[in-house]
């Protein structure tokens, strides 16, 4: 995971700390929507990724997060993911950037099939 955080430091223009709290909290979200035992099957032979997701810090939710989690499916993810950037000092348009960064280095782990999933499911 180590060369992935760098990478996105690098190209983001991002501290450490940013980059391991924004692909952790995309890292989550995916696991959540994939569910814990589909995920473990397509990305559990990424070494470091299990802890990485453990250290995802906790988004405050609040009124955004009570509201889209009424909406359900990818409201709630996306006021997640948004409420954990923003407590990083970052905004959506910066996780958007982490996508294509993590998504690329993934290839190289599990293969492109695998990515293409992970990819649609997060879109559907």
């Amino acid at each position: 995971m180590q060369d992935l955080l760098t990478e996105l430091s690098q190209k983001l223009n991002i501290n450490e700390s940013q980059a391991r709290g924004g692909a952790a909290i995309l890292f989550k979200a995916a696991k959540d929507k994939l569910g814990s035992a589909e995920f473990q099957r397509m990305l559990g032979s990424v070494p470091g990724l299990d802890a990485l997701v453990q250290q995802a810090p906790k988004s405050g939710g609040g009124l955004l997060g009570g509201l889209a989690s009424l909406a359900g499916g990818n409201a709630a993810l996306l006021a997640t993911i948004v409420s954990g950037f923003s407590n990083l000092r970052m905004g959506a348009d910066q996780a958007q950037k982490f996508v294509p960064i993590i998504l690329d280095n993934l290839r190289t782990k599990v293969g492109a099939e695998t990515v293409s999933k992970l990819e649609n499911t997060l879109r559907a």
